[in-house]
Protein backbone atom coordinates (compact mmCIF):
# COMPACT_ATOMS: atom_id res chain seq x y z
CA UNK A 1 0.00 0.00 0.00
CA UNK A 2 1.37 3.53 -0.97
CA UNK A 3 0.55 6.87 -0.40
CA UNK A 4 -0.40 9.49 -3.11
CA UNK A 5 3.55 10.14 -3.40
CA UNK A 6 4.00 6.63 -3.94
CA UNK A 7 5.87 5.92 -1.19
CA UNK A 8 5.35 2.90 0.95
CA UNK A 9 4.68 2.92 4.94
CA UNK A 10 8.58 1.47 5.08
CA UNK A 11 10.02 4.08 3.00
CA UNK A 12 7.99 7.02 5.21
CA UNK A 13 9.33 5.54 8.24
CA UNK A 14 13.07 5.68 7.28
CA UNK A 15 12.58 9.45 6.21
CA UNK A 16 11.57 10.17 9.98
CA UNK A 17 14.18 8.14 10.90
CA UNK A 18 12.22 6.10 13.30
CA UNK A 19 13.76 2.23 13.17
CA UNK A 20 11.62 0.45 15.18
CA UNK A 21 8.52 1.67 13.02
CA UNK A 22 11.39 0.30 9.78
CA UNK A 23 11.43 -2.59 11.54
CA UNK A 24 7.66 -3.82 12.07
CA UNK A 25 6.65 -2.49 8.37
CA UNK A 26 9.78 -4.79 7.33
CA UNK A 27 8.64 -7.69 8.75
CA UNK A 28 4.27 -7.18 8.08
CA UNK A 29 5.80 -6.99 4.58
CA UNK A 30 7.57 -10.29 5.27
CA UNK A 31 4.62 -11.55 6.16
CA UNK A 32 1.74 -10.24 3.79
CA UNK A 33 3.97 -10.81 0.98
CA UNK A 34 3.78 -14.31 1.49
CA UNK A 35 0.14 -15.17 0.49
CA UNK A 36 -0.74 -12.12 -1.40
CA UNK A 37 0.96 -12.75 -4.76
CA UNK A 38 -0.76 -16.19 -4.58
CA UNK A 39 -3.80 -15.19 -3.05
CA UNK A 40 -6.71 -12.54 -4.68
CA UNK A 41 -9.47 -10.77 -3.65
CA UNK A 42 -11.37 -13.06 -5.90
CA UNK A 43 -10.71 -16.00 -4.70
CA UNK A 44 -11.50 -14.89 -1.12
CA UNK A 45 -15.22 -14.05 -1.52
CA UNK A 46 -15.23 -17.58 -3.98
CA UNK A 47 -14.02 -19.10 -0.86
CA UNK A 48 -16.32 -17.15 1.77
CA UNK A 49 -19.60 -18.01 -0.80
CA UNK A 50 -18.93 -21.57 -0.81
CA UNK A 51 -18.26 -21.92 3.24
CA UNK A 52 -21.79 -20.34 3.54
CA UNK A 53 -23.83 -22.54 1.59
CA UNK A 54 -21.62 -25.60 1.49
CA UNK A 55 -24.35 -27.67 2.48
CA UNK A 56 -26.22 -26.53 -0.57
CA UNK A 57 -23.46 -27.17 -2.83
CA UNK A 58 -23.01 -31.11 -1.71
CA UNK A 59 -26.36 -32.04 -1.83
CA UNK A 60 -26.30 -30.31 -5.69
CA UNK A 61 -23.14 -31.72 -6.26
CA UNK A 62 -24.05 -35.33 -5.16
CA UNK A 63 -27.36 -35.21 -7.05
CA UNK A 64 -25.57 -34.63 -10.18
CA UNK A 65 -22.49 -37.35 -9.62
CA UNK A 66 -24.60 -40.48 -10.46
CA UNK A 67 -21.90 -43.11 -9.26
CA UNK A 68 -21.15 -41.06 -5.87
CA UNK A 69 -17.65 -41.03 -6.79
CA UNK A 70 -16.90 -37.57 -5.67
CA UNK A 71 -15.78 -36.74 -9.03
CA UNK A 72 -17.87 -34.06 -11.09
CA UNK A 73 -16.83 -32.93 -14.78
CA UNK A 74 -15.41 -29.32 -15.00
CA UNK A 75 -18.05 -28.17 -17.19
CA UNK A 76 -20.83 -29.56 -14.49
CA UNK A 77 -19.08 -27.99 -12.40
CA UNK A 78 -18.92 -24.30 -12.89
CA UNK A 79 -22.97 -24.76 -14.23
CA UNK A 80 -23.63 -25.10 -10.59
CA UNK A 81 -21.42 -22.52 -9.36
CA UNK A 82 -23.30 -19.88 -12.25
CA UNK A 83 -27.17 -21.41 -11.12
CA UNK A 84 -26.14 -20.42 -7.39
CA UNK A 85 -25.76 -16.83 -9.08
CA UNK A 86 -22.12 -16.36 -8.06
CA UNK A 87 -20.45 -13.84 -9.09
CA UNK A 88 -17.64 -15.37 -10.97
CA UNK A 89 -14.54 -14.43 -11.91
CA UNK A 90 -13.10 -13.68 -15.68
CA UNK A 91 -12.26 -16.68 -17.46
CA UNK A 92 -8.93 -16.44 -16.86
CA UNK A 93 -8.97 -15.72 -13.01
CA UNK A 94 -11.83 -19.39 -12.95
CA UNK A 95 -9.54 -20.93 -15.01
CA UNK A 96 -6.32 -20.64 -13.07
CA UNK A 97 -8.75 -20.96 -9.70
CA UNK A 98 -10.21 -24.42 -10.91
CA UNK A 99 -7.00 -25.90 -13.22
CA UNK A 100 -5.37 -27.33 -9.38
CA UNK A 101 -8.15 -29.15 -9.09
CA UNK A 102 -8.88 -30.90 -12.77
CA UNK A 103 -8.14 -34.43 -13.43
CA UNK A 104 -8.73 -35.95 -16.38
CA UNK A 105 -11.58 -33.28 -17.44
CA UNK A 106 -13.36 -33.78 -13.55
CA UNK A 107 -12.83 -31.89 -10.47
CA UNK A 108 -13.29 -33.51 -7.09
CA UNK A 109 -15.86 -30.79 -5.66
CA UNK A 110 -15.16 -31.73 -1.82
CA UNK A 111 -11.58 -30.84 -2.35
CA UNK A 112 -12.87 -27.38 -4.12
CA UNK A 113 -14.86 -26.69 -1.25
CA UNK A 114 -11.86 -27.18 1.27
CA UNK A 115 -10.13 -24.53 -0.16
CA UNK A 116 -6.75 -25.50 -0.03
CA UNK A 117 -5.24 -25.31 -3.01
CA UNK A 118 -6.30 -21.54 -4.00
CA UNK A 119 -6.75 -20.18 -0.23
CA UNK A 120 -3.23 -19.37 2.01
CA UNK A 121 -3.91 -21.34 5.01
CA UNK A 122 -4.42 -18.70 7.55
CA UNK A 123 -7.62 -17.96 5.68
CA UNK A 124 -9.36 -21.26 6.16
CA UNK A 125 -12.31 -22.42 8.16
CA UNK A 126 -10.47 -25.16 9.74
CA UNK A 127 -7.76 -22.29 10.76
CA UNK A 128 -9.83 -21.17 13.63
CA UNK A 129 -11.29 -24.67 14.89
CA UNK A 130 -9.46 -26.38 17.76
CA UNK A 131 -6.51 -28.56 17.18
CA UNK A 132 -6.44 -32.27 17.95
CA UNK A 133 -3.31 -32.78 19.99
CA UNK A 134 -1.62 -35.67 18.01
CA UNK A 135 -0.91 -38.91 19.21
CA UNK A 136 2.87 -39.79 20.30
CA UNK A 137 4.30 -42.11 18.02
CA UNK A 138 5.68 -45.63 19.86
CA UNK A 139 9.28 -45.71 19.33
CA UNK A 140 10.81 -48.21 16.90
CA UNK A 141 13.24 -50.69 18.12
CA UNK A 142 11.76 -52.53 21.31
CA UNK A 143 9.70 -54.87 18.84
CA UNK A 144 6.14 -54.16 20.44
CA UNK A 145 7.92 -55.36 24.41
CA UNK A 146 6.78 -53.20 27.12
CA UNK A 147 10.41 -51.35 27.97
CA UNK A 148 12.53 -51.82 31.18
CA UNK A 149 11.48 -49.13 33.84
CA UNK A 150 8.11 -48.31 32.84
CA UNK A 151 6.23 -50.64 34.73
CA UNK A 152 4.43 -49.53 37.84
CA UNK A 153 3.95 -51.54 40.91
CA UNK A 154 1.83 -51.27 43.29
CA UNK A 155 3.64 -51.00 46.86
CA UNK A 156 0.93 -51.01 49.76
CA UNK A 157 1.22 -48.46 52.59
CA UNK A 158 0.68 -49.87 56.22
CA UNK A 159 -1.66 -47.35 57.66
CA UNK A 160 -3.15 -47.13 61.14
CA UNK A 161 -6.03 -44.76 63.08
CA UNK A 162 -4.62 -42.20 64.87
CA UNK A 163 -6.16 -43.75 67.99
CA UNK A 164 -8.78 -42.86 70.58
CA UNK A 165 -9.23 -39.64 72.09
CA UNK A 166 -7.35 -38.89 75.34
CA UNK A 167 -8.95 -38.78 78.82
CA UNK A 168 -10.17 -35.37 78.77
CA UNK A 169 -12.42 -35.63 75.80
CA UNK A 170 -9.44 -34.25 73.53
CA UNK A 171 -8.32 -35.01 70.06
CA UNK A 172 -5.94 -38.15 69.99
CA UNK A 173 -2.41 -38.46 71.65
CA UNK A 174 -0.68 -37.29 68.27
CA UNK A 175 -1.81 -33.67 68.49
CA UNK A 176 -0.06 -32.02 71.74
CA UNK A 177 -0.53 -28.49 73.18
CA UNK A 178 1.09 -25.58 71.31
CA UNK A 179 2.83 -23.52 74.17
CA UNK A 180 0.99 -19.71 73.63
CA UNK A 181 3.51 -17.22 75.23
CA UNK A 182 1.04 -14.67 76.89
CA UNK A 183 2.46 -11.04 76.99
CA UNK A 184 0.84 -7.76 78.15
CA UNK A 185 1.36 -6.05 74.39
CA UNK A 186 0.40 -2.44 75.76
CA UNK A 187 4.03 -2.86 78.12
CA UNK A 188 6.04 -5.12 76.00
CA UNK A 189 6.09 -5.47 72.33
CA UNK A 190 8.70 -6.05 69.49
CA UNK A 191 10.21 -2.70 69.73
CA UNK A 192 10.20 -2.28 73.73
CA UNK A 193 10.88 -5.98 74.98
CA UNK A 194 12.01 -6.73 78.77
CA UNK A 195 15.10 -6.61 79.75
CA UNK A 196 14.80 -10.31 81.71
CA UNK A 197 12.24 -12.83 80.71
CA UNK A 198 11.28 -12.52 84.43
CA UNK A 199 10.41 -9.19 83.98
CA UNK A 200 7.19 -10.14 81.60
CA UNK A 201 4.99 -11.22 84.34
CA UNK A 202 2.12 -10.70 82.29
CA UNK A 203 0.89 -14.06 83.09
CA UNK A 204 0.01 -13.24 86.69
CA UNK A 205 -2.62 -11.03 86.29
CA UNK A 206 -3.83 -11.55 82.49
CA UNK A 207 -6.19 -15.09 81.50
CA UNK A 208 -4.33 -17.30 79.22
CA UNK A 209 -6.02 -18.43 76.32
CA UNK A 210 -6.69 -22.30 75.41
CA UNK A 211 -4.05 -23.39 74.10
CA UNK A 212 -4.72 -25.30 70.89
CA UNK A 213 -3.65 -29.01 70.00
CA UNK A 214 -1.17 -29.01 66.89
CA UNK A 215 -0.06 -32.25 65.30
CA UNK A 216 3.37 -32.79 66.30
CA UNK A 217 4.54 -33.03 62.49
CA UNK A 218 4.01 -29.10 62.68
CA UNK A 219 6.07 -28.77 66.04
CA UNK A 220 8.89 -30.68 64.74
CA UNK A 221 9.11 -28.62 61.45
CA UNK A 222 8.47 -25.26 63.02
CA UNK A 223 11.01 -25.99 65.15
CA UNK A 224 8.63 -25.08 68.50
CA UNK A 225 11.28 -26.29 70.67
CA UNK A 226 9.21 -24.99 73.89
CA UNK A 227 6.17 -26.82 72.95
CA UNK A 228 7.94 -29.98 72.13
CA UNK A 229 9.73 -29.49 75.43
CA UNK A 230 6.39 -28.83 77.33
CA UNK A 231 4.93 -31.98 75.52
CA UNK A 232 7.35 -34.64 75.20
CA UNK A 233 8.13 -35.05 79.23
CA UNK A 234 7.83 -37.99 81.34
CA UNK A 235 6.25 -38.26 85.15
CA UNK A 236 8.79 -39.50 87.18
CA UNK A 237 6.84 -43.30 87.95
CA UNK A 238 6.22 -43.38 84.38
CA UNK A 239 8.20 -46.27 82.92
CA UNK A 240 10.27 -46.67 79.99
CA UNK A 241 7.89 -48.38 76.81
CA UNK A 242 8.91 -50.07 73.83
CA UNK A 243 5.22 -50.09 72.46
CA UNK A 244 4.94 -48.15 69.42
CA UNK A 245 1.56 -46.76 70.70
CA UNK A 246 0.72 -43.32 71.39
CA UNK A 247 0.82 -43.57 74.99
CA UNK A 248 -0.32 -40.08 77.27
CA UNK A 249 1.51 -40.29 80.72
CA UNK A 250 -0.54 -37.61 82.51
CA UNK A 251 -2.37 -34.40 81.51
CA UNK A 252 -0.09 -32.27 80.63
CA UNK A 253 2.56 -34.63 78.55
CA UNK A 254 2.74 -37.31 76.17
CA UNK A 255 4.84 -40.27 75.09
CA UNK A 256 8.21 -39.71 72.85
CA UNK A 257 7.29 -42.83 70.99
CA UNK A 258 3.73 -42.00 70.02
CA UNK A 259 3.51 -42.46 66.33
CA UNK A 260 1.18 -41.63 63.91
CA UNK A 261 -0.78 -43.10 60.84
CA UNK A 262 2.26 -43.59 58.40
CA UNK A 263 4.28 -44.94 61.88
CA UNK A 264 6.54 -42.23 62.37
CA UNK A 265 8.00 -41.15 65.37
CA UNK A 266 8.46 -37.42 66.09
CA UNK A 267 12.08 -38.08 66.41
CA UNK A 268 11.72 -40.15 62.32
CA UNK A 269 10.65 -36.75 61.71
CA UNK A 270 13.31 -34.82 63.20
CA UNK A 271 15.72 -37.00 61.40
CA UNK A 272 14.36 -36.69 58.01
CA UNK A 273 14.55 -32.91 58.23
CA UNK A 274 17.72 -32.92 59.15
CA UNK A 275 17.27 -30.97 62.58
CA UNK A 276 19.88 -32.04 64.92
CA UNK A 277 18.93 -29.80 67.99
CA UNK A 278 15.37 -31.21 67.51
CA UNK A 279 16.89 -34.08 67.40
CA UNK A 280 19.08 -33.99 70.81
CA UNK A 281 16.06 -33.14 72.44
CA UNK A 282 13.95 -36.00 71.41
CA UNK A 283 16.61 -38.10 72.33
CA UNK A 284 17.42 -36.89 75.76
CA UNK A 285 13.56 -36.95 76.81
CA UNK A 286 13.61 -40.81 76.49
Amino acid sequence: MKNKDGATARMVARSCGHKEAVRESRRAERYFGKWTKSVEPCALRLYDFLSVYCDQFIETFQHLDADQSGMLARDDFIEVLRNFHIKLPDDADIKRTVSAHVREGTIDYREFLSGHKFIHKQFLMAAYESKKKKKKKKTSGTGGRRQRGKTKVVMPICMQDEGPRVSDGGPPAVYVKKNVHVTDLARFNRDSQPRHPIEDDSRWYMTAPQPPRVHFHNLVRARDVNSLRAAFTFAPEQPNRTSNSAVTTNDNSSHPDLVDRFYKTPLMVACSRGDLDVVKLLVSAG
